[in-house]
């Protein structure tokens, strides 16, 4: 079955890309709860997004990209190619106290570990949340030469991640540990990181990955340095309120200026046209948000208002935004097929050449579908598995069926939940459930560590 097939691909064997080209670079960028409904790429009309709407124009879109409904469990999953199932992370790790789950480097690995075996200069900042950094500081060990995150708390105090924020890696003095900085803004600070890596590595004429797992725009939803009201730490940081939803137009304007500062350095830097730049949200919107989408209707274009569905097993909460460019190679386009998180580490080692992974994955290469010359063609993925906690569903483009046995159609953008099917099904709806059925079954059953 195609089913069991996609969990069992190898990766594309060392040495089938151009041993002659100069290896790429590597620029993989996450945002922090954001829906395909936010970009404008996209059809999203509530906010404004000019550099991500450019890079989307010159590489490729993916319409239907899935990741799981909260962070750590995508975050996991994007960088070891590997379900939350078989990963160790099928929840949010947020609370020291009552969550000991952490990704751990003696059982899994990750995509970084393959680039910098491959001899990548490698790097990280922003958001973690594999680990309490204060308890596990893991980075290193998963791959990452050099890292500076946020925190969630120092000594058992929250921290901040926007206003007077908190740090945690690599310091300006070559030390490591915990910092803050009073008058900065945090996504600033990361994004200078970033920046200060790719000249690290160029000038070292060396390959880089570097992971960028931007802080915006998660709440708490609060002035940015272009907002007109000054930046401040707020009540929010106290009260764990989620902040003022006023604020969110300006935080994602922020994030796209941000991802825009990036390209403009690595371009630079002169090394644009050999980087391949990829960019996802980790989940969909907070369920605080509300946002406006344009899409295609029988009757032509049409507006639906769609709410942030964060934390649920829906399209809302877990079809996310996924752009893949580098210039002059990937073919720029629209590609409506399925992809899961667990897909971009074997796609970046079809495209890097990168060894193979010593744990088996779940992902499979969508590289034959980026018009990279030489990339080995594979079976179009027919449906995608996501989890949160104990709760897991497969996704078809046409129907989903969840572990409880809840067997229902897709609905559209801003459509109302379809019941669950009951009663005698069709032929084809009943090949279809059975489908979905063997790939649950699959996943389960995956020949992991």
């Amino acid at each position: 079955m195609v089913s069991t097939l996609l969990l069992a691909l190898p990766l594309l064997a060392a040495g089938s890309a151009e041993s002659s080209a100069p290896r790429p670079n590597v620029l993989l960028i996450l945002a922090d709860d954001l829906g395909v409904e936010a970009l404008g790429c996209y059809g999203g009309t509530s906010y404004e997004t000019p550099n991500l709407d450019r890079l989307a124009a010159g590489g490729r879109r993916f319409t239907h990209c899935f990741s799981n409904p909260y962070c750590s469990p995508s975050r996991a999953e994007l960088l070891t190619g590997r379900e939350p199932l078989h990963n160790g992370i099928p929840r949010v790790i947020f609370d020291p106290q009552n969550h000991r789950e952490f990704l751990d480097p003696a059982r899994e690995q990750t995509v970084a570990n393959l680039f910098r075996d491959a001899g990548y200069a490698t790097a990280a900042a922003g958001k973690w949340q594999l680990s309490f950094l204060t308890q596990r500081d893991t980075p290193h060990a998963l791959g990452f030469d050099r890292s500076q995150f946020w925190p969630i708390q120092i000594e058992g105090s929250r921290t901040s991640r926007f206003a007077e924020p908190s740090f945690w890696g690599d310091r300006p003095d070559g030390t490591r540990g915990p910092w803050s900085k009073p008058d900065a803004y945090g996504p600033d600070e990361y994004n200078a990181f970033v920046q200060a890596e790719i000249d690290r590595a160029s000038t070292a004429e060396e390959p880089f990955f570097i992971y960028y797992a931007m802080l915006l725009p998660h709440f708490p939803w609060e002035p940015t340095p272009d907002s007109d009201d000054p930046l401040k730490r707020t009540s929010s940081l106290a009260t764990s309120s989620k902040g003022n939803l006023k604020y969110l137009p300006d935080m994602v304007a922020y994030m796209d200026r941000l991802v825009g500062q990036t390209l403009s350095h690595l371009e630079e830097a002169g090394a644009l046209e050999n980087t391949v730049v990829v960019f996802l949200g980790d989940n969909g919107c907070d369920v605080g948000v509300t946002s406006k989408r344009t899409v295609p209707g029988p009757d032509g274009p049409r507006i639906v208002v769609v709410p942030g569905g964060k934390g649920t097993l829906t399209d809302a909460g877990t079809r996310v935004p996924l752009i893949v460019s580098w210039p002059g190679t990937v073919d720029p386009g629209v590609d409506e097929g399925l992809v899961e998180f667990s897909d971009v580490l074997p796609t970046l080692a079809d495209l890097c050449d990168l060894p193979a992974p010593r744990n088996p994955i779940n992902g499979v290469s969508f590289a034959d579908r980026l018009g990279v010359p030489g990339m080995e063609d594979r079976p179009d993925r027919t449906w995608v598995h996501i989890q949160d906690k104990s709760r897991r569903q497969v996704r078809s483009r046409t129907h989903i069926l969840t572990d409880r046995g809840a067997f229902r159609p897709v609905i559209g953008p801003g459509e109302r939940p379809a019941a669950p099917l009951s009663g005698a099904l069709s032929p084809e709806l009943q090949a279809e459930r059975n489908r979905l059925a063997a790939a649950l079954q699959a996943v389960e059953t995956f020949d992991g560590p």
